[in-house]
């Protein structure tokens, strides 16, 4: 049951970060970026210790779409 709670309210994070990841517009200083991939690093280890399956691969994806946003969206905006 925990599983899928954590799951549904990680899915949330996914649309919300779309329009960053999707826009070259968009700008996320690289240390706020960085800190959320570590920090939901450590969750997904969190995660998987604890026995959860469907929850740590949301969180990775999620975790993932941060990472895509250090690596693409710390730099300077194109203004």
């Amino acid at each position: 049951m925990w599983d899928a709670i954590i799951t549904v309210g990680n899915i949330a994070f996914i649309p919300a970060l779309l329009p960053t990841v999707f826009s070259k517009r968009s700008h996320v200083p690289r240390l706020t970026s960085g800190i959320s991939v570590i920090g939901i690093l450590i969750v997904v280890v969190g995660l998987v210790g604890a026995g959860l399956v469907l929850s740590p691969i949301v969180v990775g994806g999620v975790g993932t779409m941060w990472g895509f946003i250090f690596l693409f969206r710390g730099g300077h905006t194109l203004d």
